[in-house]
């Protein structure tokens, strides 16, 4: 090899040797785990809204699970509907007004309200501890639950024509105990029933007539109808 060779060999030999050690200084290697830290918590930046993101849409499936349970609970829990002949087709609402609940109890929502004589088509029953309760079919979405004391399976003659007292009433100015009293009426007294009103607090009213000829509302709880 010649002497111009040799001083080339020699001197790559020493600039790779001045790199390397260059390369693996510490400030080289404090320089590298920098550069990893910062990613590391770039990386943790990234993640961590994703995370917040993701606890969230639990919470929020949670939060309609509860709902959704909510609403199966509403719906009641019928049994093995009868055998066939033993549940009626039809029913027939024998009151002045009956109120139809999303559930076999009147602890349930009210989802609609019937007139004396009204047919309601029966899909199922359930033996409460109140008595039985009939699912009927409102519309092809809407199907609810009535007391069975209510009903008839025979179409009632007649609609109500008496309104009789089963406590002291008070004779109301309007369907709600916020209208002012006409006067007080003791337990039995009869009345000329006139029609039904259900409030906005889902309290049946009666609008009824004295024999004296006045007119006012009397609470539902307090009264009958025949």
């Amino acid at each position: 090899m010649s002497r111009t060779k040799k001083w080339i060999a020699a001197g790559a030999l020493t600039l790779g040797i001045g790199a390397g050690a260059a390369l693996f200084t510490p400030h080289a290697i404090n320089a590298s785990s920098n550069v990893i830290l910062a990613s590391v918590d770039w990386v943790t930046s990234q993640l961590n809204p994703m995370k917040s993101k993701i606890s969230e849409l639990e919470s929020k499936i949670a939060t309609q699970q509860q709902e959704i349970d909510s609403l199966k609970s509403q719906i009641g829990n019928p049994t093995t509907p009868p055998a066939e002949g033993q549940l009626p087709t039809a029913v027939y609402v024998t009151k002045s007004s009956v109120n139809i609940h999303s559930g076999a109890s009147t602890d349930y929502k009210v989802i609609a309200t019937k007139s004396f004589g009204s047919s309601l088509k029966v899909i199922d029953s359930f033996k409460a501890s109140t008595g039985l309760w009939y699912r009927v079919e409102l519309s092809a979405t809407l199907k609810g639950w009535v007391f069975s004391g209510n009903v008839s399976a025979d179409k009632p003659a007649t609609a109500p024509t008496q309104v009789i007292t089963t406590g002291d009433v008070h004779l109301r100015k309007g369907a709600t105990t916020s209208y002012e009293v006409i006067q007080t009426l003791p337990k039995g007294t009869v009345l000329k029933y006139i029609s039904t009103f259900v409030n906005s607090k889902g309290e049946t009213w009666y609008n009824a007539q004295t024999s004296a000829g006045v007119k006012g509302w009397v609470f539902g709880g307090l009264c009958e109808v025949r």
